[in-house]
């Protein structure tokens, strides 16, 4: 700031009266106006000086030029040194280096060798920026060496900064073959008296062992004594060391931590590192030993002076909370969080916006997995919604859309609409999947929320913006049928403005599934027709897909269509024209009444495939290999796709030896290849006898009893141990009213050979009965073998053809020894084996986005049932994973994941039951605060036994 020289003019003295009081009140007043005035005139010269904000800040490095920069590096050999013009012309370089400019090596290279003569300068400010310049040249290998010895020198010379600056400087530069040459001086500065050097030297150790760990390893005691040490950095720097030693070795890396957390570090930092490392060791794996002493450290570290120790304590907790999924409320491993998230309440209120700004992150992030416990802080996250930074108010919203009450729905809304057009397009998706989830939540509200995700489709935003605003949109419409109708219209209004062609064939895709379920289809069809004559051929090819599925389902807009999809004949894209071609060709013969056309015009929109095209590809190779070019080739032999999976099953299970005889395969693994051939007709006589040849050793387990066609192969379970001696899996192939048990065994005893092994079942009756069973000849050290057990319905408790039952099981065999002949009889019991309803039903996935209306198909010509339960599980993770197992049914329209934060989800899944009868299962799963995890679950086929024996599946 300027000086000012403030002169103040003497007042004229006063005339003398009697009694001296007259002067003395002059002479007050006078000095009370000589303060005002310098008041005044300094107030008016801070107010000049200071205006730092209305100036517009000029960078005098703009327009620095690389060439004028480079010949300015001469003044780096003059002689004496000119400390300041060197300082100032180091500073340019470093500044163009930051900006990303690129200097050739030979540049480098010249201003290498330059900075290397400034070694000799006795100033302590320009020998510093050319230690910082030489690690940002990152000079080679074949030209480091020249500074190498000034570096070494300076390194264990007497002047600290020297000294901590050339280490820090050594550990970018040096050469791993020379790390040895200073392992010694390394060591030393660890344990320096100086902070400044040991830290240095700290440094340099996390640097070293990505190249020379070998030489860092040989630092450990006096790391560990460093990490005692009362500076805080130094204390710092060295737990962060020690933890990168020891983090392959999990004991060690236990021991340390835990001796540590029983320590009290003096560091605020290195504190907040344990914490971080304590809270990593728990969540990597579940360990007893450390469990109690690490979760007792980090309650502890809630009542630290330091309020980021507090922080990162208070956030460890609801890290691990996320990560617990057996815990309940505020339960973490055992122990209470509440201390932890009444902390977190505490931090909202703080005068300090980072800490306000980290304590609603971590709020926001527990909502994800435990609404109702970050829920309790909600009286204090309201106030944040007008905070100043609009993070924090963005975070304060999402967090209390995932935790808030119905009520406070539409207040929230008209909040977060105020500033939306602030901040960044990553919080703009946080909010739209917190709409999304609570929209999912209280479904009544739909209309408000509905309208907030139109409007932002309607703003500026990024193309994962938006795609995140359509998915929300597309499962609202789907979970809430309310919703449909002006959802629809939202879509419709979206794509007449959208400019991402992926997100226009989405939304056509779509309305062409959803529209003809409307209460008026034909006004929607404005819209799509208005893509198949703007947009471009990706956008035009959906939406004659889109006009050609309404005009399927809905037969009164046929005509309409028809006409509308005759003036794009002449389009200028070949697939559109041939499209429009195809489906008006179709169309016309619907109109005009022909018989067959709407069920060929069905089969046309379908994406399901009569049957499997893998079997097209097999009989197509079957067909020309064994040279009936001549006779054309039928399709109607070829087998579905369900039927087609089910015979690969097989053919992995036939062992790959069958000659041998029954059990001599190898594997029996589902999923498995057969051997390559060596010629296409030998891979195609394989593939065509797969199934034979499983008949065929069943045909010699039980001679003369006709099993009939399998309908298809189960998933193998393990009966025993990975680790037991003698590994069991059991395979279950389904026929209509047999059941054969498969026993794949395996000899991992070394020096013990199994004879005549067999499988002995108890507590058959009344359910099955044995027809007939194999056994496994010789089983020797590391062989494996299959044992066959045929078992024929015979009533019990039948459901659609479904026979259940839980029965005993064990190997019989004889043991020999390496040398013994006779050997001796021994049983192996197993776990049982248990027949449920789920094994009589074959997974089998529809396409993407089918799952609608094959359900609404099944709904008009088919049965349903519904059940209501209360399923065992903690979470709605886990109780969505226990359905579809007990099911034995595929996922439809990636439903499997479930969504963060929600207390709901929709489950869809579909699969061919016994007898070819095709189920569709929708399980509404929720978390219930009474009554604990509940479902209800509605089935849908054309057979209503099937429907009733799926729905009885978890009772």
């Amino acid at each position: 700031a300027r000086e000012h020289r403030l002169s103040v003019r003497a007042p004229p003295r006063a005339c003398t009266a009697p009694g001296g009081s007259a002067p003395r009140e002059l002479g007050t007043m006078a000095a009370a106006s000589l303060k005002d005035a310098i008041k005044e005139k300094i107030a008016t010269a801070l107010k000049e000086n200071l205006k730092v904000d209305e100036r517009e800040f000029v960078n005098p490095w703009t327009n620095e030029d690389k060439a004028c920069v480079l010949q300015k590096s001469r003044c780096f050999g003059e002689t004496p040194i000119d400390a300041e013009k060197c300082l100032n012309l180091l500073t340019r370089v470093l500044y163009i280096l930051q900006q990303g400019e690129k200097f050739t090596e030979q540049e480098l290279t010249g201003l290498f060798f330059g900075v290397t003569k400034l070694f000799q300068t006795t100033s302590s400010r320009l020998r510093r920026m050319v230690y910082l310049v030489i690690k940002e040249l990152e000079p080679s290998e074949q030209v480091v060496f020249i500074c190498m010895s000034c570096l070494m020198k300076d390194m264990t010379g007497k002047n600290d900064c020297y000294r901590a600056n050339a280490i820090r400087t050594l550990s970018r530069v040096l050469d791993p073959a020379m790390a040895a040459q200073i392992d010694r001086y390394l060591k030393t500065a660890i344990v320096d008296k100086n902070p400044f050097v040991a830290s240095a030297a700290l440094v340099c150790g996390s640097h070293l062992l990505r190249s020379v760990p070998d030489v860092v390893k040989r630092w450990v005691n006096e790391i560990q004594e460093t990490v005692q040490s009362q500076h805080a950095m130094v204390q710092f720097h060295a737990l962060a060391l020690i933890y990168d030693l020891k983090k392959t070795d999990r004991l060690a890396l236990h021991k340390v931590i835990t001796s540590l957390a029983k320590a009290a570090l003096k560091s605020p930092m290195a504190e907040c590192l344990l914490v971080r490392f304590a809270s990593q060791a728990l969540m990597n794996e579940r360990d007893s030993t450390i469990e109690k002493t690490l979760m007792q450290y980090l309650d502890s570290c809630l009542r630290h002076k330091s309020e980021m120790v507090i922080y990162e304590a208070a956030r460890a907790f609801c890290q691990l909370a996320a990560l617990d999924k057996e815990g309940t409320g505020t339960s973490v491993f055992g122990y209470d969080m509440t201390h932890a998230t009444t902390i977190l309440q505490i931090f909202l209120t703080s005068q300090k916006p980072v800490i306000r700004f980290g304590a609603i992150k971590t709020l926001n992030a527990l909502a994800q997995t435990r609404p109702q416990v970050a829920a309790r802080c909600n009286c204090d996250m309201e106030p944040l919604l007008s905070d100043s930074n609009r993070n924090t108010a963005t975070l304060a919203l999402t967090t209390l859309l995932k935790t808030g009450h119905e009520s406070n729905v539409e207040r929230l809304v008209k909040q977060i609409t105020t500033f939306m057009s602030d901040i960044s397009d990553v919080f703009k998706i946080e909010v739209v999947r917190a709409v999304k989830g609570l929209c999912l939540q209280y479904p009544n509200k739909y209309k408000v929320l509905m309208s907030f995700l139109s409007s932002n489709l309607r703003e500026d935003g990024s193309a994962d913006f938006k795609s995140d605003i359509v998915d929300a949109l597309l499962l609202i419409i789907a979970q809430v049928p309310a919703a449909k109708e002006s959802g629809l219209l939202h879509l419709c209004e979206f794509i007449e403005d959208c400019e991402y062609a992926n997100l226009c064939t989405r939304i056509l895709a779509f309305l062409g599934e959803e529209v003809p379920s409307t209460s008026n289809p034909s006004k929607y069809i404005r819209f799509i027709y208005n893509r198949l004559i703007l947009e471009n051929a990706l956008v035009r090819g959906s939406a004659v897909d889109a006009l050609a599925k309404i005009a399927m389902k809905c037969p009164g807009l046929r005509s309409d269509v028809l006409i509308l999809l005759q003036f794009g004949q002449n389009d200028n894209d070949d697939e559109v024209r041939d499209r429009i071609s195809l489906y008006a060709n179709a169309l016309r013969q619907c109109v005009d009444s022909k018989p067959n056309a709407d069920v060929g015009f069905q089969a046309l929109m379908s994406t399901e495939m009569p049957f499997s095209l893998d079997a097209l590809y097999d009989g197509l190779l079957d067909h020309v290999a064994a040279g009936n070019k001549d006779q054309p080739f039928a399709i109607d032999s070829l087998p579905t796709d369900a039927a087609y999976k089910a015979t690969v099953e097989a053919q992995a299970a036939v062992p790959g030896d069958a000659a041998k005889g029954p059990g001599a395969g190898k594997s029996l693994k589902p999923g498995g290849a057969a051997a390559p051939a060596a010629s296409a007709q030998k891979e195609a006589e394989q593939r065509g006898t797969a199934t034979t040849e499983l008949m065929r050793i069943l045909g010699e387990v039980v001679p003369g009893v006709d099993l009939g066609q399998l309908q298809h192969t189960c998933k193998q379970k393990a009966l025993t141990e990975s680790e037991a001696e003698y590994t069991v899996q059991c395979i279950k192939h389904v026929f209509k009213q047999h059941m054969v048990l498969e026993m794949y065994v395996s000899n991992t005893v070394q020096g013990i050979t199994l004879e005549n092994v067999s499988v002995k079942l108890s507590g058959l009756e009344p359910c099955f009965g044995v027809v007939g069973a194999s056994a496994i000849q010789t089983l020797g050290y590391g062989a494996n073998g299959s044992a066959y057990v045929v078992l024929e319905k015979r009533g019990g408790q039948e459901a659609a053809g479904a026979v259940t039952g839980t029965f005993g099981a064990a190997l019989r065999f004889l043991v020999k020894e390496e040398g013994d002949d006779l050997g001796y009889e021994d049983d192996y019991p197993v776990e049982n084996v248990t027949i449920s309803i789920g094994d009589y039903m074959h997974g089998r996935a529809l396409p993407q986005g089918q799952f609608k209306s094959v359900w609404e198909q099944l709904g008009s010509g088919g049965a349903e049932q519904t059940s209501k339960l209360i399923l065992n599980y903690k979470s709605l993770e886990a109780a969505v994973e226990g359905v579809i197992a007990s099911l034995n049914m595929e996922t439809c329209d990636n439903t499997r994941k479930v969504e963060a934060g929600v207390r709901g989800h929709t489950l869809l899944v579909s699969g061919t039951f016994l007898g070819g009868h095709m189920c569709l299962v929708r399980a509404l799963v929720g978390i219930d605060p009474t009554h604990g995890c509940v479902a209800k679950l509605s089935a849908r086929s054309k057979s209503a036994e099937v429907c009733d024996a799926v729905v009885r599946t978890l009772m």
